[in-house]
């Protein structure tokens, strides 16, 4: 989470409110077309919402999940949860509107399913029996999430011996120089055909789990530094195996010196692995060689492509996993490539689509890629956080909006105003560029505190004027 203090004066007001159960957070911008992609990303998210249960997916095969209500991965395919999709679903519901006891339900099925050898079911689809490598990582990084907006610890200690468990899952898989290997299969959120076991992606995302379940023991008061001094192991061994110095990018694994990967190199920057000198440089490979004009690809060559999964991996594009880039770019202050894929990408399907987010975008800017293509897709829905937690700038940093840092990122922007629900009401934040510094204004309830706010400025006293008497 950014903690960049404002270069500027800062206004501060706080308010006493009610807590907005349902409330909805807004977002606004001096680009209204910023505007119009937040509120599509939005749309997209709570088209995700239907009435539970059901028993099968689109395609007839069996997804039983026994929920009241559920969160879908798409209105058409596979109209089934998974719980990778749900980790930005849920990011996109933080900022609008919030549906915690959903969230915390889904999370709670998935745990409560959770297989013998500690590994979570990527959906319901086939009695919860389809492992994804990453999707493991997900439930983590979901659930960090959901108790960082929250604050809804006592759940966080029900599903701890799951958390363990699913922890324990990576640390039982093979390894190779101290990374994990992959012994699924081609099992992961796009079932990519990577060319070896040892894989980038997974492992900065494993890294990136372990640090975030560290720091929810910190918060329940579990033990949690094992799992830090793991973190820091894999991370030691991370880039002498995948930096590839001549093209200043990470490899996908490390058999395949031709692919660099969107996914991997993302992560790599979202765990804390790359360096500021690496962050700069594979998140500029990836503008020089990812980057069309409907988004940023899955990676830069064909080497992953195959009959069974498809053709020009090169010219694809997963708005599900822009995201992440998206959000490392914002982290590392390439405000303007963030933007400006934000733009390019979600501008696409904005602009070509029927006013939701695609669940992929094709070659040169095709539809979706399946047979059964899927033009509302949840997992696509990050414009949304993007632009609340980084160009309005609101961000929780403990548990349940106990406190917050707003760091915005103007990027070209004269203003930017908006409202996230907290547990302990409404916060209201807007921002305006003066002298080319962005000047907040803040009013937040009571039971939070603005964590980076600029000091407030005292007025020199004066001296009383004495009066003589007579």
């Amino acid at each position: 989470m950014g903690k960049r203090r404002l270069s500027c004066v800062v206004v501060a007001a706080a308010m006493s409110l009610a807590p907005a159960a349902g409330a909805a957070g807004t977002f606004h911008a001096s680009d209204p077309g910023l505007d119009a992609l937040w509120e599509a990303s939005v749309r997209t998210a709570g088209d995700m919402v239907a009435p539970g249960p059901i028993g099968t997916d689109w395609a007839g095969r069996p997804c039983q999940i026994d929920l009241p209500t559920i969160i879908l991965d798409g209105v058409v395919r596979d109209r089934c949860p998974y719980i990778g999709d749900e980790s930005v679903i849920d990011a996109t519901f933080d900022v609008s509107s919030p549906r915690l006891d959903l969230q915390r339900s889904m999370l709670a099925w998935f745990a409560q399913h959770q297989h013998s050898d500690g590994s979570i079911p990527s959906s319901p689809l086939y009695g919860g029996s389809v492992v994804l490598f990453d999707y493991n990582a997900y439930w983590i990084q979901t659930l960090y999430r959901y108790a960082l907006y929250s604050g809804d610890l006592g759940f966080v200690r029900q599903v701890w011996p799951n958390l363990e468990r699913v922890i324990g899952w990576f640390q039982a898989r093979p390894t190779n120089n101290g990374l994990l290997v992959n012994d699924v299969g081609n099992a992961d959120y796009a079932f990519i055909h990577r060319q070896g076991t040892v894989v980038a992606y997974y492992n900065a995302q494993y890294v990136l789990a372990l640090k975030q379940a560290a720091t929810l023991a910190e918060w329940i008061g579990a033990p949690g530094n094992a799992w830090r001094l793991a973190a820091k192991n894999v991370s030691a061994a991370f880039v002498p195996a995948f930096w590839d110095a001549d093209k200043g990018a990470f490899r996908d694994t490390t058999a395949d010196p031709s692919s660099h990967p969107q996914d991997g190199n993302a992560f790599a920057v979202l765990s804390g692995i790359a360096n500021a000198a690496q962050t700069t440089s594979a998140l500029n490979y990836l503008t020089d060689h990812n980057q069309r004009d409907y988004g940023n690809t899955i990676v830069d060559s064909q080497v992953w492509d195959n009959d069974a999964w498809g053709y020009r991996a090169n010219d694809r594009v997963y708005p599900f996993m822009s995201y992440y880039e998206l959000i490392a770019r914002f982290q590392s202050s390439l405000d303007d490539s963030a933007i400006y894929l934000i733009r390019r990408e979600w501008g696409y399907m904005a602009a070509y689509g029927p006013g939701a987010m695609w669940e992929t975008i094709g070659p040169h800017g095709g539809g979706p890629t399946d047979q059964h293509q899927s033009w509302d897709a949840g997992w696509s829905s990050g414009a949304a956080p993007a632009l609340t937690e980084y160009v309005l700038g609101v961000q929780p940093t403990s548990p349940g909006f106990a406190t917050f840092t707003v760091t915005p990122h103007p990027s070209g922007l004269g203003w930017a105003n908006g409202t996230v629900d907290t547990p302990h009401g409404t916060l209201i934040v807007g921002w305006r560029l003066v002298d080319g510094k962005p000047v907040a204004s803040v009013s937040a309830p009571e039971g939070t505190i603005w964590e980076n706010a600029p000091p407030v400025r005292k007025r020199a006293k004066r001296t009383p004027t004495r009066r003589r008497a007579g």
